[in-house]
């Protein structure tokens, strides 16, 4: 069963189901979001932290993962300052930097889970 789970977090699905899921939460008008009562910027940090540490599971390639999950995240920013103003949604450089932040914390905790601690994956 653990073998099972485990192989299942070496494939992308998981990295992807989530990546699309924060994706079409920052998508979503403001007042349909659960939580109003949540720090926006703590919500992007913790959402781009799990974006990479799930895709650092999948890679491993550190400034992939990196590059590629900021961009993700300065990218839902332009869509957020695209969408209609009765989204209640616009760019944000802060909530980019908080992406940007929870990023290389997600890619940090993965390196010390795996490589420092001296977890093993099962292969």
């Amino acid at each position: 069963m653990i073998d099972r789970i485990i192989r299942f977090f070496e494939k992308p699905y998981l990295a992807v189901l989530y990546s699309l899921f924060i994706l079409a939460l920052c998508s979503m008008p403001s007042e349909n979001l659960p939580g109003e009562d949540i720090n926006d910027k703590l919500a992007h940090f913790v959402a781009f932290a799990g974006i990479s540490f799930l895709w650092m599971w999948v890679s491993q390639g550190y400034l992939k993962v990196i590059v590629l999950s900021a961009l993700f995240g300065l990218i839902i920013e332009f869509i957020q300052g695209a969408l209609p103003a009765s989204f209640h949604r616009s760019y944000d450089l802060m909530d980019a930097l908080a992406d940007g932040v929870g990023v290389l914390i997600g890619v940090g905790l993965y390196y010390i889970a795996f490589k420092l601690l001296g977890i093993k994956k099962e292969s």
